[in-house]
């Protein structure tokens, strides 16, 4: 019998959703600011803010248009059926509950979590727009469980990220919705993320069971192009620099909210790095345990900061050949596998293929763990 694999970061971009999702409920001020689409000479295409971000139903959360030979996992799953047509009338597969279904299926998951409209907090600059679109996102989100599979799909609320008493009842919402956790995205956030403002969203979080995740969207500060002909000059290195590094962004995250003391004071409080990455997290262990040692025993921690995230921390990955060794350095309770669909550089529909590479060397028990145990007691999947 097939062991039994959960997905625990899948996704479900901006770029796939309905076009009318925002735009036929906005608020008259609004009208022209929220996520819309209108139809261009090449088909459909988002507007956030009025500005132009690229193709509905495009490639990712990059909203590109489908062109061979620019992803070579892209190309794999335009060959196996995988279609991304922007004008009216397409089904984009992510949204559409039977093809997500299907393609659930085709990779062999019995269940998946899934992240919604990463980045989307990052392109509204409006506070409560932002905080609008969140919710109405996550009404949907939630009616498309039902629509699916409340049994296999398991989305994330987004959780709006300005205002610490708004975040806190958004989570309290979303959980009498009947969805298991939420991503708050940290680029934007006012305050930030080491402050004890962030308490009240804690507080709610370890009340409802509702673990709150922080998902890669690469480095706000990397070093990029100086104009647009350099850019295009040396478009695949920059691509290959920012694609490269982007995992890494939350090495902050962790840092921050343990300095922040979020995990002293809540207990019951988890917290996920999503698509971070594993073999980096001892390196910065050790980091953070020496520099607290030398100058923030102030902060009258009861245990070290890396001891924290193993009883409250989780972090997500696709693949990495070099887990097997760095395992017991992490904890093997705090390490959840996912497939990343469908983003260029997921590991669907040949999650199986990969895992038996990367996790030959490693028990059956850990390996159960990491492809289906650990997410499912944190998310109460059962």
């Amino acid at each position: 019998m097939p062991e039994k694999l959960i997905s625990g970061d899948n996704h479900i971009d901006l770029t796939y959703l309905p076009p009318d999702l925002w735009s036929s409920e906005a608020p008259n001020k609004w009208k022209l600011l929220a996520p819309r689409v209108e139809e261009m000479d090449d088909g459909l295409h988002w507007f956030v803010e009025a500005q132009d971000k690229g193709m509905w139903n495009g490639i990712g959360p990059g909203f590109l248009p489908y062109q061979r030979g620019m992803f070579g996992h892209i190309d794999e799953m335009k060959d196996l059926g995988f279609e991304w047509s922007s004008w009216p009338g397409a089904k984009p597969r992510p949204t559409t509950p039977e093809l997500r279904l299907t393609d659930l299926d085709r990779d062999g998951l019995s269940a998946e979590v899934v992240y919604g409209c990463l980045m989307i907090n990052d392109l509204i600059s409006d506070a409560p727009l932002r905080g609008w679109a969140d919710k109405t996102y996550n009404d949907w989100v939630a009616d498309f469980a039902k629509r699916s599979d409340p049994n296999r799909v398991f989305p994330l609320a987004i959780v709006p990220n300005t205002d610490p008493v708004e975040a806190a009842a958004e989570v309290r919402r979303c959980a009498k919705m009947g969805l298991r956790g939420g991503d708050l995205a940290f680029k934007r956030m006012t305050p930030p993320l080491y402050t004890h403002e962030w308490y009240p969203l804690w507080e709610a979080a370890a009340e409802c069971r509702f673990p709150i995740s922080f998902h890669s969207t690469g480095f706000k500060a990397l070093r990029a192009p100086d104009t647009p002909e350099m850019e295009k000059q040396y478009f695949t290195q920059w691509r290959l620099v920012r694609s490269a590094l982007f995992q890494l962004d939350t090495m902050e995250v962790l840092v921050s909210l343990l300095a922040s003391g979020a995990c002293e004071k809540y207990p019951d409080f988890n917290f996920v790095l999503g698509e971070s990455g594993v073999t980096w997290l001892p390196y910065v262990f050790d980091r953070l345990d020496t520099e607290y040692a030398d100058r923030a025993k102030s902060l009258n921690f009861k245990l070290k900061p890396s001891d924290y995230f193993r009883r409250q921390g989780y972090v997500t990955y696709q693949q990495d050949q070099y887990l097997d060794p760095i395992i017991p350095l992490i904890g093997e309770d705090n390490i959840i596998w996912g497939a990343d669909y469908p983003h260029p550089d997921c590991i669907w529909p040949d999650s199986r293929r990969v895992l038996d590479k990367n996790l030959a060397a490693i028990s059956p028990a850990v390996r159960r763990k990491i492809t289906s145990e650990n997410v499912t007691r944190l998310y109460h999947l059962n």
